[in-house]
């Protein structure tokens, strides 16, 4: 199996036919159907078929297309790296966040990063976890800091805890329960969440009504969008679990709504990347400015009380 042949075949798989590809790979049909005909040969299975319409991929054809672009970024970021360390400050990093952490801490990241890679490519998903592991898992970006729901690890991911964030119940300032419910109360609200079919906020939710012998909320709104999550708790009655993460203009605007019944609510956040890759050097870069102004607003944290910011994360 060998890479140009790896070439041919996706770019059938992307322009659909044998014509269009090898006009694109600067070759005559018959070298590219000798190239696909010996990768073929070299696997024992068909990964094409031919018809008057083009060429469509066999199932054994996708799966080695995916493998197959896989192979390509991993080559193009090896290269990069190698370019990097030669002085060539270019080259592209791409990677995901957590919306909640993103809003605090890039600005001042991307800061530092660009006095070390003044023409390195940026690429930052704002993303929450579940979307971000497959990312992650086929190369689609190099790594992810983002909400550990402890489902991540697998035979391509690892996963490196870096810090617990505290989450409280949370409304608009003058909500209707005011600073202290029940959690009878608290129930019967209108809930926020990014995600209704599991993880971050919808686990805490279904731990806490579960401590409390009570089914989930009849009413719960799914809104996979921070910034409108956080028009909605503003502008409504809804109440939503969110983390305390710092400090910022919009204190005044969110209350906390203390419950005797809401304890211990507690979610660790971390880096996942590919086990089987390294970070080039910018990527590196970029982690470590993310770890340290992490680390430093939970240390900002420690020396204050839990008023802060809220953002909401899933």
């Amino acid at each position: 199996m060998k890479l140009h042949q790896l070439r041919a075949l996706d770019a059938v798989a992307r322009l659909g036919g044998i014509r269009a590809a090898a006009r694109e790979m600067g070759l005559t049909q018959p070298a590219l159907t000798k190239a696909l005909r010996e990768l073929e040969e070299a696997n024992h299975l068909k990964l094409l078929v031919r018809g008057h319409r083009g060429a469509s991929l066999t199932d054994a054809g996708t799966r080695l297309v995916i493998h197959g672009r896989a192979i390509f970024r991993e080559l193009e970021a090896a290269q990069i790296e190698m370019l990097q360390m030669a002085g060539d400050k270019g080259g592209h990093v791409s990677f995901g966040i957590s919306p909640m952490l993103g809003q605090v801490i890039i600005p001042e990241a991307y800061r530092a990063f660009r006095t070390r890679f003044p023409n390195v490519r940026l690429r930052m998903h704002e993303a929450f976890t579940r979307e971000t592991i497959a990312w992650v898992a086929d190369g689609t970006i190099d790594f992810a800091v983002v909400l550990l729901l402890g489902s991540e690890a697998s035979a391509n991911i690892t996963t490196q805890p870096w810090f617990d964030v505290d989450h409280k119940v949370v409304g608009r300032l003058g909500h209707p329960l005011g600073q202290r419910a029940t959690f009878e109360d608290l129930h019967a609200q209108e809930w926020l969440i990014t995600n209704a079919s599991g993880g971050g906020q919808f686990d805490l939710l279904t731990r806490l009504c579960a401590e409390n012998g009570m089914a989930l909320p009849e009413r719960i709104i799914e809104i996979p969008s921070l910034n409108l999550l956080q028009t909605m708790l503003l502008q409504t009655d809804a109440v939503a679990i969110s983390p305390i993460l710092t400090r910022a203009p919009s204190d005044d605007k969110v209350q906390i709504i203390e419950c005797d019944a809401v304890h211990g609510l507690r979610r660790q956040f971390g880096l996942i990347r590919k086990a089987d890759s390294q970070l080039g050097a910018a990527a590196e870069a970029m982690r470590d400015e993310v770890f340290r102004l992490s680390h430093r607003i939970m240390q900002d944290l420690k020396a204050h009380d839990a008023k802060g910011a809220f953002r909401s994360d899933g």
